[in-house]
């Protein structure tokens, strides 16, 4: 597959942001966020090949609802200070790359919905390995047009002001822009940076391996809904009638990816070591605090959840307890919550604990995140709603999870480095359980 990329400029905010702040400043939960890019990319079929003026209509109203939908989400057209922990809302623009692609978007579809190529879909976003080094860039897009009239519109959007909630509020809120107008596009509060103001605090976040992600290896792994479902029946039916909760899709899949990945690490060194898995937890609407509506920035605190091998079981569903019970904590603490300060402390110290971790050097630290439920699969332009959304080759070791498009599976794209990822394709409990689209 061959891209090229034919023009690259920056789309200014349509309206200047003269009433809106100059500089925003982000909260504290921000600077715990890492320094790299989220990116996805989401694919539209052409629906029948489309003539050149049909082909260029579609991308001058792409570029048109963008520069509108910056007006309501402004700072991401401005540029992000990392000293000052702001960002400078100047309207120096988003960057915006129009590329074309060699042949058909749905051959394209069936090559990688059955297997995720690493380096190749990273050539539909505008920075191939996220950004690792510093950037003071908060949004790119890329458009890429299939000669079919498909598109794929790959977004990257800085971690360090916007989580996976906001990115899809953006990619709603341009959706909509394009579709039906800005007048139905809703701006986002800014006032995170209130609630949670900024500390001077050591530089904490999750971790990123900067020096070799070109020796990382990203697969899509999925779990359909029946094997989620005989994943439920086992914890289930290990508890009895007496189970308390009955475990989420989440909550199944990452204990079972997790289980999985601690027999690859034992294969590696030989005996069994403890694994501490991080798993990114969304607080809107679960604090006492008065956070906006639809907020702009990071609002997410890391679940923990500790395995020793010391510890007497190593079954399947103690897995998924670890993991309901650390959940079941937080947004317990959560529902308390009626002080940022409490949060926050509680935010950071988990940050504190992996990297302790990791200095020690003798805990594995298996990270996870989810945008299951976020809409993505709604996010219509006006040629109808994406074929697929997908993620992309990370710069770190972790797993993404997200929604199948029917909504009943999660498909996880894991990063592991090159050996590791060897052993985990070869578990036979991974070979069982994950199955193509």
């Amino acid at each position: 597959m061959e891209v090229r990329v034919m023009s690259r400029k920056l789309i200014k905010p349509s309206v200047p942001t003269l009433n809106h702040l100059k500089t925003l400043k982000l909260s504290c939960i921000d600077q715990l966020a890492p320094s790299a890019f989220g990116s996805f990319i989401f694919y539209y079929p052409s629906n029948g090949d489309l003539t050149i003026l049909e082909k260029e209509a579609r991308l001058e109203k792409l570029e048109k609802s963008l520069s509108e939908t910056l007006t309501r989400f402004y700072p991401l057209a401005g540029r992000y200070i990392e000293d000052g922990d702001s960002i400078d809302c100047n309207d120096d623009g988003a960057e915006y790359l129009n590329a074309r692609v060699d042949g058909q978007l749905a051959r394209f579809l069936k090559q990688n919905c059955d297997q995720a190529v690493d380096q190749q879909l990273n050539c539909l976003i505008p920075f191939e390995n996220e950004a690792l080094e510093f950037s003071q860039m908060v949004l790119a897009v890329q458009v890429n047009m299939f000669d079919c009239g498909g598109l794929a519109i790959g977004v990257c959007l800085s971690h360090k002001v916007a989580d996976g909630f906001v990115i899809f509020s953006f990619m709603q809120g341009w959706a909509m822009a394009c579709k039906v107008g800005l007048e139905e596009v809703v701006c986002p509060s800014f006032d995170m940076g209130i609630l949670f103001s900024a500390r001077d605090i050591d530089k904490f976040s999750i971790p990123v391996l900067e020096d070799n992600w070109t020796k990382l290896i990203t697969k899509r792994f999925v779990f359909n809904g029946d094997a989620i479902s005989k994943l439920k029946a086992k914890v289930i039916a290990s508890s009895g009638s007496a189970a308390k909760r009955h475990p989420s899709r989440v909550e199944v899949v990452t204990a079972f990816i997790w289980k999985a990945r601690m027999r690859v690490a034992q294969v590696k060194h030989g005996h069994s070591r403890p694994s501490l898995l991080t798993l990114a937890y969304n607080f809107r609407g679960k604090t006492s605090l008065r956070i906006p509506e639809n907020p702009f920035g990071n609002a997410f605190k890391l679940i923990l959840a500790k395995y020793k091998p010391t510890d007497t079981k190593f079954e399947f569903p103690d897995f998924v307890g670890l993991i309901g019970n650390a959940i079941s904590k937080t947004t317990t603490e959560c529902s308390k919550t009626e002080n940022p300060d409490n949060l926050f402390s509680s935010a950071i110290n988990s940050m504190r604990e992996i990297h302790d971790s990791l200095a020690k050097m003798e805990t594995d630290i298996c990270v996870f995140t989810s945008v299951c439920r976020f809409p993505y699969y709604e996010i219509d332009f006006g040629w109808g709603k994406p074929a697929w959304v997908s993620s992309v080759h990370k710069p770190s070791d972790i797993v993404l999870m997200m929604d199948t498009k029917c909504g009943t599976g999660i498909e996880a794209w894991a990063t592991f480095e090159e050996q590791e990822m060897l052993l985990f394709q070869q578990d036979q409990d991974i070979m069982s359980y994950t199955s193509k689209l």
